[in-house]
């Protein structure tokens, strides 16, 4: 299991950890500040060892990690992680985003269903099912969310 170190302290860019599985350039980490995609947020990017990551995934409580190349660090090393600020900063912001304006639709709507959702570094997008257009809303709901 990783230790998701990014649910203690989400500012945090940089950790030393140690590795804890590899195979070709694939690795685990014993604990991580890297999010990996999930409930439609994407994941951060960055490197570990000095090495770029091209993939976050869940695997059961862990997160495996594909890396551009084969590193050259061995289980039980040590290494440096890091995640792009930048980035993390701008998915945090529109995640957050996402969930007022979806917290807004909830109290004009009761019973609307959220279907699924896409966070990215430059958008975020809600879906959700409604018979009808949500066009008449739209005018209040971004009067809302400038208070």
């Amino acid at each position: 299991m990783t230790i998701k170190q990014f649910w203690v302290d989400p500012y945090q860019t940089e950790l030393m950890t140690s590795i804890t599985y590899i195979e070709q350039n694939q690795v685990m980490l014993a604990e991580t500040i890297f999010y990996a995609e999930s409930g439609g947020q994407e994941s951060d990017s960055g490197s570990i060892g000095g090495v770029d990551v091209v993939k976050a995934e869940k695997v059961g409580r862990s997160i495996l990690y594909t890396l551009a190349t084969q590193p050259d660090f061995c289980v039980g090393q040590a290494v440096l992680v890091k995640i792009d600020w930048p980035r993390r900063y701008s998915l945090m912001r529109l995640h957050f985003a996402a969930e007022v304006v979806l917290e807004l639709f909830y109290k004009s709507l009761p019973t609307l269903e959220k279907m699924g959702a896409h966070i990215s570094e430059n958008k975020s997008r809600i879906d959700f099912e409604w018979p009808e257009s949500i066009s008449p809303l739209l005018a209040d709901i971004q009067a809302r969310t400038s208070h």
